[in-house]
């Protein structure tokens, strides 16, 4: 007796790291069928290749940024600005130039400011954002330089002069 396997065992391609720009660092896919939802088995789909691009997500779909209905573009628009290592996933339709109905899954690095991912391929339907790195407020950068200041300042008094 066979088991049915799940569909996101089931990669019905490989994707490339040249498939969204920025280029992504790494990726996993293109999985059959659309694995972006809130659904448990696709919970337990993305976590599993979340992990493989070294990423540990918590499964709680109410802290991503889900964008649907792409119909097609070549642009995803994030609201929130990415900065840094980012986590992001897109699901293809089955439109033409697209790689079929299918998800795939990208770690890329959004240098220090971005909010546009481009997609080389036609079809997309739908995006998450599940994780980008933080930029330090310029409250934070003032408190660190003036920490910075303070040390300078303390070093500079305690310097002795010896006298022989």
């Amino acid at each position: 007796m066979g088991f049915a396997t799940p569909a996101s065992a089931v990669a019905i391609a490989g994707c490339a790291n040249t498939d969204i720009s920025p280029n992504a660092l790494a990726c996993q896919g293109f999985y059959a069928g659309n694995l972006l939802s809130n659904n448990p088995s696709d919970i337990a789909a993305q976590t599993t290749h979340l992990a493989a691009l070294g990423f540990a997500w918590d499964g709680n779909w109410n802290n991503v940024e889900k964008i649907s209905g792409l119909s097609g573009s070549h642009s995803v628009d994030f609201a929130t600005m990415l900065h840094g290592i980012s986590y992001v996933a897109f699901h293809f339709g089955n439109g033409v130039g697209g790689p079929g109905n299918a998800t795939a899954f990208y770690k890329l690095d959004a240098g220090t400011a971005t909010d546009v991912i481009a997609l080389n391929y036609n079809a997309s339907s739908n995006a998450v954002l599940y994780s980008t790195g933080t930029v330090p407020e310029p409250a934070s950068w003032a408190l660190m330089i003036a920490g910075f200041g303070i040390v300078g300042m303390g070093l500079r008094r305690r310097r002795s002069y010896v006298t022989a």
